[in-house]
């Protein structure tokens, strides 16, 4: 396998005789018919790096649980032998993998152990990094294994960030299946969207929580505020130009959010009763008030892992179409909730 960022580079054996393919919502990476293309590699990074490969991997290491998903849509589970923190993966069959010996824990809290990862022997490794990791990547590289960088998690679309999967199709050369799948999910996230652009009613929405002084939030423009804005809801920093995370006040969260008819996304949060324990002034709000506060917290794993924080990013549709269950029930009434449940 061959992979670099050279523009000289041998041209990608597997894929010489395909078009370039176009990408219609991920901007961070881009495929060519002699090489794969990611744009911004880590936060704030100049230049693109380009890969060829000369062979499909058959040993891979992934580093998130945000990959995982794309590998189990393209059925290619099997070709995962390593991965660092494995308590936080959800899915049922990686986690089989994981009992029968299949898979190896390469570490843990993101921290590779470099020895356990020569011995699993990888052809790849899709990495991420959050501008801190190139110190222990670089040690990868040096060691002869391979490293592509995943930075799906740059993108500000829920589309785009789902559009990744073309870019494990790519790497395993399984663009038609990917291209397939994407299809799908597009064509059904934008059905449930049209659901919604002739409601009357838009409720109001806000999230997150207060940790210390600081309560997180999603901006206006970012892709959370999408999702509600295409389920029918009004996002209370709607206003709001940050396609990134707000870090505001209680008391600013508090004159504005008060009366929003909807709390959705509250964390790690279970209960109301863990709400209040952690500030009794949640109870000011109308939606603690009346019990309408919902949480991405359906589908925990054994260990903790959250499959909201795996395999949402992967599939929007399904997280759209539990939005709209929630603000407007009466346009799905036959789905149960698949990610968001009320929290009691």
């Amino acid at each position: 396998m061959l992979l670099g960022c050279e523009k000289n580079k041998p041209i990608n054996k597997l894929h010489e005789t395909l078009s370039s393919q176009s990408l219609v919502y991920a901007t961070k990476f881009n495929i060519q018919e002699d090489h794969l293309s990611v744009m911004e590699p880590w936060p704030g990074s100049k230049s693109a790096i380009d890969y060829t490969f000369e062979s499909i991997p058959q040993r891979v290491v992934v580093t998130s649980t945000t990959h995982l998903p794309y590998l189990e849509l393209l059925g290619l589970e099997d070709k995962l032998v390593g991965f660092v923190g494995t308590n936080n993966i959800y899915s049922e069959k990686i986690n089989g993998h994981l009992k029968s010996g299949k898979i190896v824990e390469l570490g843990i809290n993101g921290k590779i152990n470099l020895e356990l990862l020569l011995a699993s022997q990888p052809d790849l490794v899709i990495a991420f990094d959050l501008g801190g990791e190139s110190t222990t990547l670089d040690k990868i590289v040096e060691a002869g294994i391979p490293i592509v960088y995943n930075s799906d998690f740059l993108e500000e679309t829920a589309l785009g960030r789902a559009e990744w999967i073309k870019f494990f199709g790519y790497i395993f050369d399984e663009r038609k299946i990917a291209d397939s799948i994407f299809s799908s999910m597009v064509e059904r996230y934008q059905y449930l969207k049209s659901l919604t652009q002739n409601v009357t009613e838009r409720p109001s929405v806000f999230s997150g929580v207060v940790y210390g002084d600081t309560w997180f939030l999603p901006g206006g423009k970012n892709w959370s505020a999408q999702f509600i804005k295409d389920a029918g809801g009004t996002y209370v920093w709607e206003d709001n130009l940050s396609s990134g995370w707000l870090e505001l006040s209680f008391e600013t969260v508090l004159d504005r959010a008060r009366e929003a008819r909807f709390w959705i996304g509250v964390a790690s949060i279970n209960t109301r009763t863990e709400l209040m324990a952690q500030d009794a002034r949640y109870e000011l709000f109308e939606a603690y008030q009346e019990q309408r506060i919902y949480n991405y917290n359906k589908r925990i794993g054994n260990n903790g892992g959250f499959d909201f924080f795996e395999s949402a990013y992967a599939r929007p549709d399904l997280v759209l179409a539990d939005l709209i269950r929630i603000l407007h029930p009466e346009l799905l009434p036959n789905h149960p909730t698949y990610y968001f449940q009320k929290i009691l």
